[in-house]
C-alpha cells in the first residue's frame, strides 16, 4: 500500500492535458506521477467594484493554461483543481495557494471525491493547504478531487448601504452587498455544469467551510438553491460575522467615506462615482479605522435577496434548518474560539495595550460596567454570576472568563441549540491545545483544528498532535465518501470529542466543563439572544462601529497611521 505523502515532502513535478467537454483543453501540472492540478480556471467576471459578478467568458481558443496562477486580479475570479496532492509548503514559493474551505463530489467509478471551496484568501494562512490530506485520502482508497475558489472579501465583497443598493438597482441587479456569498454561488453552479468533466459527479459535492466560510455554508443552507448534497460546518454559523441591516450598513459606507474625504454633503450617485474611483489600497486601508478592532469580519446583509425570508436572528438560535436536498451535515467548534479577539477587548483595560503585547488585559470593574450598559443591571448580573464574574476577579480570571462566554455565545451555545433543534447532524468538539510557541499556547484555539486536518504542518507537530490529526482527516473523508464519521447525534445525544490523548464519543456528563448547564440555563430565562449579542458586542464592538463619525481626512490619515503601527497587520476574515 502506498504511503501518504509527507508534509514536507517535495514532489516530482511534470505536466498532464485534459480535455473538458464545453471547455476546451487544459494544461495542468502533475506530482509524482499519481496526481494532477489545474490552476486559475476563471469560473465568473466581476463587472465593476460593488457588482454581482457574471458567468466567465468561453476559454480562448478554447484553450487554458492551468499550470500557473496566473494574474489575480479583481475583475476575474478562479478556481484551481487539484487531485490528491499539491505541493508541500517546501515549495509554497512557486504557487502560493489560498486558504481553503471545500467541496466534494464523486468520481467517474462512483467513489465520493473532495472539492473544497475557500474561506478567505490570504497567503498568512497557507496551512490550509489541502496536499497531505489528499494524500490521505488516496491511501484510503478514496480518491479526492479538491477544488479552491477566490472570492471577494472586505468591502469589496460585503458592503452594503442605501447608495448602494440604488447604484445595484440601476443597473439591473437585486439587493445589495453580499457579493462574496453571490461569486460563490457561480462557482458552486460551475461546479455543477464542468466537474463531470474533471472526474466528479455533480450530485455528489459536500461543501466544507470554517470560521467565515461557515457563515458561507450556513447562508448557502438558507438560500436553499440545491448546489452540494452534504455540508461540514466548522466554528462558525451564519451570526458569526455579524447580519446587519441596509441602514446600518449604510452608516459603515458613511464612515468609510469620512475616512476617505468624501463629504457627505454631495448626491448619493456622487458619493457612489467617487468611491469607484479610490484606489484598492487606501479603499482597503480605511477597513482599519472604520472597524475599530484588529480583525475585520464583514456582516452579510439582509437585504432579503440572499435568503428571501429574512436572515436569521440570534433569537431563532434553536431553528436551525437542514433542507431535504442537503440532509448530511457535520458541525463543530473549538473550545478556544474567540482568543482571536482577545485585542478587542483592550477598551476594557485601565491601560491601553502597546506595540508587541499580545494579549489584552480586561479588568472586572470594567467588563461589569460594560455588561450593565448594554444589558442592563439584571440581565448582566445573571449572566456575570453563572459565570463567576465579580468585581473582585483579577485581570487574568477576567480575560479567561471572557474568553470563556464570549466562545459560547458566538460559537458552541448556537452550534448546541442547533444540533438539538436538527439532531441528525454529526457534532463534535475540538479541545487539542496548540503546542506552538506563541501567545496562544495550550489553548485550542479557533483554526487550530484546521492545522490537524489539512497536514501541512505535521512534520512540526508533537507525535501526539499528529496522530489525533491522521484521525481527523479520515473522519472528514469519510463523510466526504457517504460514510458516517462517528454516530449521529440523534442516536444517543454524544459529540465526538477530539483531545490530545485521543478522540472519544462523550455525553453531557461525561463531557464535564463544557458548558451545556450553563446554556440551558441561560435558555430558561431566555437569555441566550442576550449573551450571543453581548459576546458579539464585546469581540466586534458593532455599537462603536456603527456611531456616525465626522473626522476630516488628515485626522482618519493620523488615526490610520497609528492603529497600523499598534496592531501590525491586519487581518481580514
Amino acid at each position: 500500500m502506498p504511503s501518504a505523502m509527507k508534509s514536507d515532502e517535495v514532489p516530482k513535478v511534470g505536466t498532464v492535458e485534459l480535455r473538458i467537454p464545453d471547455l476546451g483543453k487544459v494544461k495542468g501540472l502533475s506530482y509524482n506521477n499519481e496526481t494532477c492540478q489545474y490552476l486559475g480556471i476563471q469560473y465568473a467576471e466581476i463587472p465593476g467594484r460593488f457588482r454581482r459578478s457574471v458567468p466567465a467568458t468561453p476559454w480562448k481558443n478554447g484553450e487554458h493554461d492551468g499550470t500557473k496562477l496566473g494574474y489575480e486580479k479583481p475583475s476575474t475570479l478562479r478556481l484551481r483543481l487539484t487531485a490528491e496532492t499539491i505541493l508541500s509548503t517546501a515549495t509554497s514559493g512557486l504557487l502560493p495557494n489560498p486558504c481553503s474551505g471545500q467541496t466534494m463530489a464523486r468520481d467517474a467509478s462512483g467513489r465520493r471525491v473532495q472539492l473544497p471551496k475557500p474561506q478567505h484568501f490570504s497567503p498568512e494562512t497557507a496551512f490550509l493547504r489541502w496536499q497531505t490530506t489528499s494524500s490521505h485520502a488516496n491511501v484510503l482508497s478514496r480518491p479526492t478531487i479538491i477544488i479552491t475558489l477566490n472570492y471577494r472579501l472586505g468591502v469589496y465583497g460585503f458592503l452594503a448601504g442605501r447608495d448602494l443598493e440604488k447604484y445595484n438597482k440601476e443597473r439591473g441587479e437585486a439587493g445589495v452587498g453580499n457579493y462574496g456569498i453571490w461569486d460563490q454561488v457561480l462557482a458552486l453552479r460551475w461546479i455543477q455544469k464542468n466537474i463531470a468533466g474533471f472526474g466528479g459527479d455533480p450530485k455528489q459535492v459536500t461543501l466544507f467551510g470554517q470560521s467565515a466560510g461557515g457563515v458561507s455554508v450556513h447562508s448557502h443552507l438558507l438560500r436553499d438553491e440545491p448546489l452540494f448534497s452534504s455540508a461540514i460546518i466548522q466554528s462558525g454559523l451564519i451570526r458569526l460575522c455579524g447580519v446587519w441591516s441596509i441602514d446600518e450598513y449604510q452608516i459603515l459606507y458613511e464612515n468609510i467615506l469620512t475616512e476617505l474625504g468624501i463629504g457627505l454633503n454631495l448626491s448619493a450617485e456622487e458619493r457612489v462615482k467617487r468611491l469607484l474611483e479610490v484606489d484598492e489600497t487606501k479603499l482597503t486601508a480605511a477597513m482599519v479605522p472604520a472597524f475599530i478592532v484588529p480583525v475585520v469580519t464583514m456582516a452579510l446583509c439582509d437585504d432579503k435577496v440572499l435568503v428571501p425570508e429574512g436572515i436569521q436572528t440570534p433569537s431563532e438560535y434553536n431553528q436551525f434548518r437542514i433542507p431535504e436536498w442537503c440532509p448530511r451535515i457535520m458541525l463543530g467548534d473549538c473550545i478556544n474560539e474567540c482568543i482571536i479577539w482577545n485585542k478587542s477587548w483592550d477598551s476594557l483595560s485601565p491601560v491601553p495595550m502597546v506595540k508587541g503585547q499580545d494579549l489584552a488585559t480586561p479588568t472586572a470593574p470594567l467588563l461589569l460596567k460594560k455588561m450593565e450598559s448594554f444589558l442592563g443591571a439584571e440581565k448582566s448580573k445573571i449572566i456575570a454570576d453563572l459565570y463567576g464574574v465579580s468585581e473582585s476577579s483579577s485581570p487574568e480570571e477576567t480575560f479567561t472568563t471572557m474568553e470563556r462566554f464570549t466562545s459560547h455565545g458566538m460559537y458552541s451555545a448556537p452550534n448546541y441549540f442547533a444540533e438539538l433543534s436538527s439532531p441528525s447532524v454529526y457534532a463534535w468538539h475540538f479541545d487539542v491545545p496548540s503546542p506552538y510557541e506563541n501567545a496562544w499556547n495550550g489553548m485550542a484555539h479557533h483554526s487550530f483544528d484546521n492545522v490537524l486536518i489539512w497536514s501541512v504542518l505535521k512534520h512540526t507537530l508533537p507525535s501526539q498532535h499528529q496522530r489525533i490529526g491522521e484521525v481527523m482527516v479520515e473522519a472528514w473523508i469519510k463523510f466526504a465518501n457517504g460514510e458516517a464519521p462517528w454516530e449521529r447525534f440523534d442516536e444517543g445525544k454524544r459529540w465526538m470529542i477530539f483531545k490530545e490523548s485521543g478522540a472519544k464519543m462523550m455525553d453531557k456528563e461525561e463531557d464535564e466543563g463544557r458548558g451545556y448547564e450553563v446554556w440551558e440555563k441561560l435558555h430558561k430565562l431566555g437569555l441566550i439572544e442576550d449573551l450571543a449579542d453581548l459576546s458579539d458586542e464585546l469581540c466586534l464592538r458593532k455599537s462603536e462601529v456603527l456611531t456616525r463619525r465626522s473626522r476630516t481626512s488628515a485626522e482618519a490619515k493620523v488615526e490610520h497611521v497609528e492603529a497600523v503601527d499598534a496592531e501590525g497587520a491586519m487581518k481580514i476574515m
